[in-house]
């Protein structure tokens, strides 16, 4: 039997290859192994979820609607409007919010909406990328150009190194603020750059947000923002035309397992998705979006956990002289080698870690994954703390 043969790519990604790369490594049996590799909360839920658990008991036996509730909508109309103030109101939340089972599913399934809207199409993906995206360039039937993120470019994609022609068959680009895995920001300036490209060029714009409540020092700009900024030089009914946002409870509540998030944007993307998830889809369950709407309205469970991020990282200034990330819980440390260093990690430390390599493609300018590890500052402090002093002895000897 034939089987899509692109989806063969799938074979080879980055956790595929950790597995094979430490396959026969010895653990030392001195040391317990500390897992940084996986980008998974490890923190206790807010009693919110649990409590909601509880309390949101009913509605089990009927089928969940596509868009959600009206309480959901709302309530995430409400978060935008003190997350991004300048873009209070510009979100009609009946017609451009989707309740979204976390962000993975949907950054896949965007792709197809835009399958066969252009002629010889391109979707353009940010290298290193996580692999949802990818995925949606492959959903989409586009070549899918991977978009180079490097220190030269502040860890973010060189929109001006692409070419018109490029852009003119583009049907979908994905990017990431605060990205993964630099943890770095892209400010007003950019973020309405590449709005503007995606209007002039009529592309949808993907922003995955789902580091967006995660930050050091003050809250990261927005896509919102930008399309707020621009506004008046829209000229169209819809404020929000060619873009979209994803969000999730996974990071922001350090709720994975709920499965629960929104996308918000262009009314017409966002018709067509529900449209798509209502016949082919996964929808979120009723009970579930009330516990989600309870964690949308509450910043107190978020603050605690952006304090043990901001601990975390204090504690990776003082084992490695490193500076924070601007926003994430992931730590993108040059080391020379990657593929050696996690080897060694493992092998003389017991730590695990995620090659930079791996994360990434190889392109004509290289792979801008190369010489980094990817450290996941997801555990209490103790295991943080014990991890970090472990990889200071091989990081200071590099």
């Amino acid at each position: 039997m034939k089987l899509n043969p692109d989806y063969s790519v799938f074979d080879g990604n980055m956790f595929v290859q950790l597995r094979a790369l430490l396959a026969d490594v010895a653990v030392p049996e001195d040391k317990p192994m500390l897992d940084l590799s996986i980008g998974e909360p490890q923190l206790p839920v807010s009693s919110i979820l649990t409590d909601g658990i509880q309390t949101y008991n009913k509605g089990w036996q009927f089928y969940p609607k596509a868009n959600g509730t009206r309480r959901f909508r709302a309530t995430i109309g409400d978060y935008i409007a003190r997350r991004w103030p300048e873009a209070a109101g510009l979100v009609d939340v009946d017609r451009a919010i989707a309740p979204v089972t976390g962000t993975r599913e949907p950054l896949f399934m965007l792709g197809n909406l835009v399958q066969g809207t252009k002629p010889d199409p391109v979707a353009l993906v940010t290298n290193p990328f996580y692999h949802a995206w990818r995925a949606g360039g492959l959903a989409s039937g586009s070549e899918i150009i991977f978009m180079n993120s490097d220190v030269a470019h502040n860890f973010l994609p060189d929109l001006d190194a692409i070419s018109a022609e490029i852009y003119a068959r583009t049907t979908i680009m994905y990017l990431c603020s605060p990205t993964n895995p630099h943890g770095y920001v892209m400010d007003l300036d950019y973020l309405k750059k590449a709005l503007g490209l995606a209007r002039r060029y009529d592309f949808l714009l993907v922003l995955d947000e789902c580091y967006a409540d995660i930050w050091r020092g003050s809250p990261p700009t927005g896509l919102l923002e930008a399309a707020a900024a621009l506004l008046l030089d829209s000229g169209v009914d819809d404020p929000l035309h060619n873009m979209v946002i994803l969000n999730s409870l996974s990071k922001r509540s350090g709720a994975a397992g709920i499965r629960a998030g929104f996308m918000a944007g262009d009314r017409s993307v966002i018709g067509l998705y529900l449209k798509l998830i209502g016949n082919g889809g996964s929808l979120v369950p009723t009970p579930l979006l009330e516990i989600a709407s309870d964690l949308y309205a509450d910043e107190a469970h978020v603050a605690k956990i952006r304090a043990h991020y901001d601990h975390s990282f204090a504690l990776a200034e003082q084992h490695l002289g490193i500076t924070a990330p601007a926003g994430g819980f992931f730590l993108w440390l040059s080391v020379g080698d990657d593929i050696e260093f996690v080897k060694r990690l493992m092998t003389e430390q017991a730590v695990k870690a995620i090659p930079g390599s791996y994360m990434g493609v190889e392109t004509a300018a290289g792979n801008p994954g190369r010489g980094y590890v990817r450290l996941a500052l997801v555990h209490e402090h103790a295991v943080i703390d014990q991890a970090l002093a472990r990889i200071a002895t091989l990081y200071q000897a590099k």
